[in-house]
């Protein structure tokens, strides 16, 4: 069981419940859902996918229409003592703003800076939205908080060479410092009519 310590009073997580699969045991923080004040949760700063205008309209006629069907996938944040969102942006966005509702409902996962931002990944890539400048952002961010870049390969579901890619996005120099030396590096005078 995990407290959080807010301005608007203590929120109890319980631990989740566990199934069994044939690839080990999966948590399901999808039973422990709590309705916090809409005060307490923030966007996250790493958010890399858009929804457009139109679809943004439709969530909230599916929402109107079916109701609000899956809670916000938070985070707590010490700093800020806010539940910062790792997936529902867009749910929450419109539950807080276009319908400034009083509450929004949130599952509050255990995470690191680091887990919240490859979770929001995770989340958003199975769905296959991703701008490509923002993801080489996050990457960046990751490679500033000490992971390797086969810890965002692994995490994020990318191959290497993607997040090779994604490194020159950013500025090739920086992110490629604390790299091993590879021979494919080395320079060598090319005669020009051979």
């Amino acid at each position: 069981m995990r407290e959080y310590q807010t301005e608007y009073g203590v929120f109890t997580v319980p631990d989740f419940p566990k199934i069994k699969t044939k690839k080990g045991e999966v948590t399901l923080p999808v039973m422990c859902p709590m309705l916090v004040p809409k005060e307490l949760v923030v966007a996250n700063n790493y958010n890399p996918n858009h929804v457009p205008d139109n679809n943004m309209k439709l969530l909230e006629t599916s929402i109107l229409r079916n109701g609000f069907c899956y809670a916000v996938v938070t985070a707590w944040d010490e700093d800020t003592g806010k539940f910062v969102v790792e997936d529902g942006f867009h749910r929450d966005t419109i539950l807080n703003m276009w319908l400034d509702a009083e509450y929004i409902p949130i599952i509050v996962q255990d995470h690191t800076p680091q887990q919240r931002m490859e979770a929001t990944v995770q989340f958003n890539r199975a769905r296959g939205v991703h701008q490509v400048e923002l993801m080489g952002d996050l990457v960046q961010a990751l490679i500033n908080q000490g992971a390797s870049d086969e810890e965002i390969s692994k995490h994020l579901g990318m191959e290497m060479e993607e997040v090779y890619r994604l490194k020159q996005i950013t500025g090739i120099a920086e992110l490629f410092k604390n790299q091993i030396y590879s021979k494919s590096w080395i320079m060598q005078e090319v005669e020009e009519n051979a």
